[in-house]
């Protein structure tokens, strides 16, 4: 096992695994005959009518119609855009700086080969146009049989449900977006025209394509698994390792959104610490919250009552970890202020100390103290350009807000 492991750490060793599960589909393909009973086939053509049912009965019969150029396009999108996508990430991912995302590409086809393969062997689903029940024909017989017996060397006519042309394809769509590949969204359209390629071919049936995307998001949670208990120097340590942060010296610690995947964190600068005080602010810096979330913007709201023993572990470290710090102020949100232990003075002070963006979002009927008693951290807040919220201008006021957001990170933090 140590010899296997140390193999696979290798952009070489790891080529070894779509080698084998192409070698592997195509003794399926082959051997399609001899592996079949009758009964296998009854009850394959049982579940295809059932999909046929599930489907509500499409009808396929005006395929003769078709243009001849969709009928090109189709074709080509199947039977080339498909091997296309394979190959050209796996280029990509041998050539990148790290091999994970090699490792997680190579391992999630294994995984959906792996997943797809009881179903084709057990329950042999025939395709849309191999099922005499559902009146369709393969389109791509009319440019010529030679592109379905080309394709016949690695699939078989009975991989119907679920799609592994589907799974495989999801497969690159899913590992571009998990590393954030930048061309993961031209992946995610060829992915989907793919798919659409092969519906409306004739080859498969609509709960085998859902079925394939399904098998290749299990896949790639196994994938994960596999690198993580193989490979675990190459991800980040847990949150739970993560040393208890001494609130005094600057600095940024873990965020609320961080993940055992570094790639799915959000950009640092965009995020955003939410203080209020919960007596009276506390609808409006939800509804902060929800509308920075849908303009792109992951932020940190405290709903829980935190004590006192909890706050500098978490709170002081989610206000380091965040560069913005939008303050809510309602009516008598800073009247409290004067008090060394006041939370809300605590985060702010916290704030002001760390250089962070401070941005206050001012509701009606708030009015800032007028006594000499507040701190001078608090105090320094009259000085700031604040955003008035107002719920009859409510895209006005984010837009502003966001404006604050965009604008250089104090200090370059």
């Amino acid at each position: 096992m140590r010899g296997l492991r140390e193999l696979l750490r290798t952009r070489g060793g790891l080529l070894l695994l779509p080698l084998l599960v192409a070698v592997a589909a195509l003794a399926q393909a082959q051997a399609e005959a001899a592996r079949l009973s009758p009964e296998a086939y009854a009850l394959g053509h049982r579940v295809a009518q059932a999909l046929q049912e599930l489907e509500g009965a499409l009808d396929f019969s005006e395929a003769e119609a078709v243009p001849r150029w969709v009928v090109v396009a189709l074709t080509g999108a199947y039977y080339l855009l498909q091997p296309a996508l394979l190959a050209g990430a796996l280029w990509v991912w041998f050539q990148a700086p790290s091999a994970r995302p090699l490792r997680l590409f190579v391992g999630s086809l294994v995984a959906a080969y792996a997943l797809a393969l009881p179903f084709h062997l057990l329950l042999p689903v025939p395709e849309r146009w191999a099922f005499p029940g559902s009146g369709a024909m393969l389109l791509s017989d009319r440019l010529g049989e030679g592109w379905i017996r080309a394709a016949r060397l690695w699939s078989s006519a009975d991989d119907g449900f679920p799609s592994l042309h589907a799974a495989l394809a999801a497969v690159v769509v899913i590992v571009a977006y998990a590393v954030r590949a930048r061309w993961r969204h031209v992946v995610l359209c060829l992915g989907l025209l793919a798919g659409a390629a092969s519906f409306f071919l004739g080859l498969t049936w609509l709960p085998g394509l859902a079925m394939g995307v399904a098998v290749a998001g299990l896949a790639f949670a196994l994938a994960v698994r596999w690198s993580r208990a193989w490979y675990p120097e190459e991800w980040p340590a847990s949150r739970a390792s993560v040393p208890p942060v001494d609130p005094g010296p600057a600095g940024p610690g873990p965020h609320w959104t961080d993940t055992a995947f570094p790639f799915l964190r959000p950009g640092r600068q965009r995020r955003v610490f939410i203080s209020y005080r919960r007596d009276g602010a506390s609808d409006l810096a939800r509804v902060v919250r929800m509308e920075l979330e849908r303009r792109g913007y992951p932020c940190f709201l405290d709903v829980d009552d935190v004590g006192a023993g909890r706050f500098d572990a978490r709170l002081l470290r989610e206000i380091e970890a965040a560069p913005n710090f939008v303050l809510v102020l309602a009516a008598g949100s800073l009247d409290r202020c004067g008090d060394p232990d006041d939370w809300l003075r605590r985060e702010i002070a916290h704030a002001v100390r760390h250089g962070r963006r401070i941005v206050p979002l001012v509701a009606e009927g708030f009015q800032f103290p007028t006594g000499a008693d507040l701190p001078p951290e608090v105090a320094r807040l009259a000085g700031l350009n604040a955003v008035v919220y107002s719920h009859a201008y409510f895209g006005a006021s984010f837009d502003r807000l966001e404006e604050f957001l965009r604008s250089p990170p104090p200090g370059g933090a």
